[in-house]
């Protein structure tokens, strides 16, 4: 069975401008870039990646946000890596949706490579 990884490379700390950070969310000078380089093994492993983010996201929109966490809208994605700066008091809420999306991701990864039935079932394969 295929699993989906995100391994972490060292990240390092920026100087965000007054005039990119709005004041109500600037705590301090400084932003942590979180970087993780994606593992998937084919167009099954994006896919569901793909998948746990737009539902990540539609609950993000739905239920809000605490002030400190932050939004999963900010991560930029590719295939090989995800780049996500945060403030520094963010990052702890940041790494929980990290685990949270690869969580999700493997489980219908491994839905899908049981078979499209199954995948149908939990709705990984509906449209979004």
């Amino acid at each position: 069975m295929s699993e989906i990884g995100l391994v972490e490379v060292s990240g390092g700390v920026q100087p965000s401008a007054a005039e990119v950070e709005p004041l109500y969310l600037m705590e301090g000078t400084t932003t942590v870039t979180l970087q993780f380089l994606v593992s998937v093994n084919g167009g099954a492993g994006l896919e569901a990646l793909r998948y746990a983010r737009r539902s990540l996201l539609r609950e993000e929109r739905t239920r809000g946000r605490d002030i400190d966490e932050p939004s999963l809208e900010d991560a930029v994605f590719s295939p090989t890596q995800i780049v996500w700066s945060v403030r520094p008091a963010q990052r702890p809420a940041a790494l929980v949706k990290l685990e949270e999306l690869r969580r999700r991701a493997n489980l219908l990864l491994s839905e899908m490579e049981r078979g499209p039935e199954a995948a149908q079932a939990s709705g990984g394969s509906s449209p979004v």
